[in-house]
């Protein structure tokens, strides 16, 4: 059904009266420019702005060129966190890049609800899509029926991540869980949907892979709860609500919602009792880190966000992946199986209480 449901949206897009027609299985780009593409939400402010001045920083460091091509760069919005249907404006979005006959490579899909709505419509179109963020597990592997193979109409994968899913965080969930709370019981509060499904039945997984945790049914009786889902005004009204009924309890958060502020949006209580997951590195923890964060500082003036490292890594691997097609570097299909063919990020999680003054404290030893 997503197969049909985006080839049609396809021919919508090449007969809306534009002047450029929708891209069509790949093809080549025409021209001595290429267009990477960021599409991400918020782009203009706060961790979106960072991620996109992190790929705009991975071009210039490349020099805005490789061999004869030059690199352009276009950000498009992919929707405002909380906003109501963003998986609309996501296709919205991928409207406007399919529409570019100079697209090469997008960076988005920051958000597993979002992905689902957009990847289908980038595969359509022969598109490299690489996320920093979109973990659910059924884009790449077998979670639910007929997938992945749902998620790619041309048959072809075409979508790549530069951080683990959500298969990769739930055991970590759960070692944070026992090791702030003190103990192996973890209840999970979760959220209807796809995504949430995936994610409670990765922890029920890791659980019974793990004999020092204890999945319970009741959070009054556990010594840590998970909340699983990425509904920041939902997760925010759960955390005060189990502060209060399960004042001993560490609150732990998934990466979605760390990623989207969540801590923002927590109350003093709950905030106290909160450990937040998240896929970017600890500031300053390696070599690389500390050289990408100096350079970004002295390039926007600015310390960046921890998540703009990993736009900054997507970027530069598409950028690779474009080097490493040589002189065919002007054919989608071949920088797609350029990145495919490039060695796995190696990527695992972190995860920080917030202090006094918003200052991080960062759980080692995980």
């Amino acid at each position: 059904m997503r197969r049909v449901a985006a080839l049609v949206a396809l021919a919508l897009l090449a007969g809306c009266g534009s002047e450029r027609g929708a891209i069509d299985a790949g093809g080549r780009v025409v021209g001595d420019n290429l267009t990477l593409y960021s599409s991400l939400p918020d782009p203009a402010t706060g961790v979106g702005r960072d991620m996109v001045d992190a790929q705009k920083l991975a071009i210039s460091q490349a020099g805005g060129r490789i061999g004869k091509l030059g690199i352009n760069f276009v950000s498009v919005d992919e929707g405002s966190i909380g906003a109501e249907q963003p998986r609309a404006v996501a296709a919205r979005a991928a409207e406007d890049v399919i529409r570019d006959p100079q697209v090469m490579g997008v960076v988005g899909a920051l958000r597993s609800d979002t992905a689902m709505t957009s990847l289908p419509l980038y595969n359509a179109a022969g598109i490299l899509l690489v996320s920093p963020g979109a973990g659910y597990p059924g884009f790449t592997e077998p979670i639910a029926p007929g997938e992945p193979e749902y998620w790619y109409p041309s048959a072809d994968q075409t979508f790549a991540r530069v951080i683990g899913d959500d298969a990769a965080q739930a055991p970590f969930l759960l070692d944070a869980a026992r090791r702030a709370g003190g103990g192996g019981r973890v209840a999970v509060e979760a959220e209807a949907g796809k995504v949430t499904d995936a994610l409670v039945a990765a922890l029920q997984q890791a659980d019974a892979d793990d004999p020092r945790v204890r999945l319970v049914s009741d959070s009054a009786g556990a010594d840590a709860v998970i909340y699983a889902g990425n509904d920041l005004r939902s997760a925010a009204g759960v955390a005060q609500s189990l502060a209060g009924e399960s004042p001993q309890a560490a609150l732990v958060f998934p990466d979605e919602l760390t990623r989207a502020g969540l801590a923002e949006r927590l109350t003093g209580a709950a905030r106290r009792r909160a450990v937040l997951v998240s896929s970017a590195p600890e500031p300053g923890s390696t070599d690389e880190l500390r050289e990408f964060e100096q350079a970004f500082a002295a390039t926007f003036g600015h310390a960046p966000d921890p998540y703009a490292v990993l736009a900054w890594r997507a970027g530069g691997r598409v950028l690779e992946a474009i080097r490493a097609a040589g002189s065919r570097a002007n054919l989608r299909r071949v920088v797609v199986e350029r990145y495919m063919a490039l060695e796995p990020v190696e990527t695992g999680f972190t995860a920080y209480r917030v202090q006094r003054g918003g200052r991080r404290a960062y759980l080692h030893g995980l």
